[in-house]
C-alpha cells in the first residue's frame, strides 16, 4: 500500500476497529502516522478482489525506533541500537481464524531480515491471540508498557539483524505440550498475561517472555532457553 492509499486504508481500520470485542487491543494510528507509514515504511495490504480484508505494516521511522530500542534496553540490555515497529495487524472480521495474522507477520520478517533490522511489536496484555501469532513465529517479550488504564501492552522484539534462528520456536512447543501434560520445566515462571509488575520483575532478573496459552505467559531466563 502506498501514501495515495491513505483514506482506503484509514477507513478499512476505523471500521474493522469498531468491530472489535475489545477496541484497546488495536491503538489507532494518529493520520500523520499512517500517511508516514504508507509513504516511508512497508505497509501490506491483502484484497479478496477489490475488498481489504488485512493489514501489516514495519515503521522505519529511526528516531522512534531509536525510542523503542532505549525502552527495551532500559529492562534487559539487548544492545540495539534500532528497533523498528511492526503495526497495522488488523485482519477483518469475517477472514479471522484463516492464519492470515500468521502470514503477514511472516512477511515483516521476511522483510526485516532483507533489511538486516530488529523488529518489534507492540500488543496489548489482554490480547493472548495476537501475542500467541508472535510467539510462534520466535519473537519474544522483552519490555511491558503501562499508558494508561486498560492500555498495557507488551513489546515482542524479534532481532532480524543477524539470522536470529535459536530454536525458540521448538523451545516454545515444547513448553505448550508440557503444559498439556501437566509437567514443569525447569527455570520456566508462568506469569498471568495481565500482572504487568511481575513481568517487570522478570525482565530485570535476565527473562524474557516465550509463549503464552490462555492467560499465562511463560518466561524463561535468557540465554538459558535449551531443549
Amino acid at each position: 500500500m502506498q501514501e495515495g492509499d491513505f483514506v482506503f486504508v484509514k477507513q478499512f481500520l476505523d471500521n474493522q476497529r469498531s468491530r472489535l470485542n475489545k477496541i484497546e487491543f488495536f491503538y489507532p494510528y494518529k493520520d500523520f502516522e499512517l500517511k508516514a507509514v504508507l509513504k516511508s515504511g512497508y505497509f501490506w495490504g491483502l484484497l479478496d478482489s477489490d475488498e481489504l480484508i488485512a493489514t501489516f505494516a514495519i515503521d522505519l521511522d529511526k528516531e522512534y525506533a531509536k525510542e523503542l530500542a532505549e525502552l527495551i534496553n532500559s529492562f534487559n540490555n539487548s544492545g540495539l541500537n534500532y528497533v523498528y515497529e511492526s503495526s497495522g495487524l488488523m485482519v477483518a472480521e469475517k477472514y479471522r481464524g484463516q492464519g492470515i495474522a500468521k502470514y503477514l507477520l511472516s512477511l515483516a520478517i521476511e522483510k526485516a531480515r532483507d533489511l538486516g533490522i530488529a523488529i518489534c511489536g507492540v500488543v496489548h496484555t489482554q490480547n493472548v491471540a495476537s501475542m500467541s501469532t508472535f510467539f510462534s513465529l520466535g519473537f519474544q517479550l522483552r519490555a511491558i508498557w503501562h499508558m494508561s488504564e486498560n492500555y498495557d501492552f507488551v513489546y515482542l522484539l524479534k532481532n532480524c539483524e543477524k539470522d536470529d534462528v535459536n530454536g525458540e520456536e521448538l523451545i516454545l512447543k515444547k513448553v505448550l505440550q508440557s503444559q498439556i501434560n501437566g509437567d514443569k520445566i525447569k527455570n520456566i515462571m508462568e506469569v498471568i498475561n495481565t500482572d504487568t509488575k511481575e513481568h517487570s520483575a522478570l525482565l530485570s532478573k535476565g527473562y524474557v517472555g516465550i509463549g503464552c496459552r490462555n492467560n499465562l505467559l511463560y518466561f524463561s531466563k535468557k540465554g538459558e532457553q535449551k531443549l
